[in-house]
C-alpha cells in the first residue's frame, strides 16, 4: 500500500513539475514599470536631482533595500554618458544617462550582464508642480525561468521605483523648505 502512495506522490510530483515547467515557458520575459509622483517643485529643481548620478544616493531606496550594495559612480557622474556600478550579495549592475531633453531623462541598466532594462524618467510641468513619471521596460533572458523572474522583477521595481519616487518627493520638499528659512 505504501509503495502505491508513493507511486502516485512521484506521478503527481511530475505532473506539477512539467505544469510549472510549460507555464514559465509561456510566460512572457518582457515587462513594464510604470510610477508617479507630483512633487510641488519645478522641473529645473528635480532635474539635478536625476541627471547626475552623484545625488541619486540622496533620494534612491537601494541601499536602505540592501544594506550591501556598494555604489560606484564613474566620470563623468552627470550628464549623457554618466556611468554608476554597482555590486552586492544579490548580484551586480550599471546604469548609463542616455539621452536628456527638457522634459526627460532617458537610461540603460543591465544587471548581472544579462537582465537589460531601458528606462526614463519624464517631467511634465503642471502649475506649482511637477508630474515625475518613471517607466522601466525589462526583459529578462534566463531559459525556463525567465517568465516567473519577469514576473518577480515587475513586482520588485514597481514597489522600489515608487518608493524612490517618494523619496525624491520628500528630498525635494524638505530641500525647498531649507532653502526658505
Amino acid at each position: 500500500m505504501s509503495i502505491k502512495i508513493l507511486q502516485k506522490f512521484i506521478q503527481l510530483l511530475f505532473i506539477l513539475c512539467l505544469t510549472l515547467l510549460v507555464i514559465g515557458l509561456l510566460l512572457p520575459q518582457q515587462y513594464k514599470v510604470t510610477q508617479n509622483v507630483d512633487i510641488r517643485a519645478n522641473k529645473e529643481l528635480i532635474m539635478p536631482y536625476i541627471n547626475n548620478l552623484s545625488n541619486w544616493q540622496v533620494w534612491s531606496p537601494w541601499e536602505k533595500l540592501d544594506p550591501s550594495i556598494e555604489f560606484t559612480v564613474a566620470k563623468p557622474s552627470a550628464g549623457v554618458g554618466a556611468h554608476l556600478f554597482w555590486q552586492s550579495k544579490w548580484g551586480m549592475g550599471e546604469m548609463t544617462i542616455t539621452s536628456i531633453s527638457r522634459s526627460s531623462t532617458k537610461f540603460n541598466i543591465l544587471f548581472n550582464n544579462e537582465h537589460i532594462v531601458t528606462g526614463a524618467l519624464t517631467f511634465t510641468q503642471e502649475q506649482n508642480k511637477t508630474l515625475v513619471s518613471c517607466e522601466l521596460n525589462g526583459e529578462v533572458t534566463t531559459p525556463i525561468i525567465g517568465g516567473y523572474l519577469a514576473l518577480f522583477s515587475q513586482y520588485i521595481l514597481n514597489n522600489t521605483v515608487a518608493l524612490g519616487l517618494n523619496n525624491l518627493r520628500t528630498t525635494l520638499q524638505l530641500h525647498i523648505k531649507n532653502s526658505e528659512n
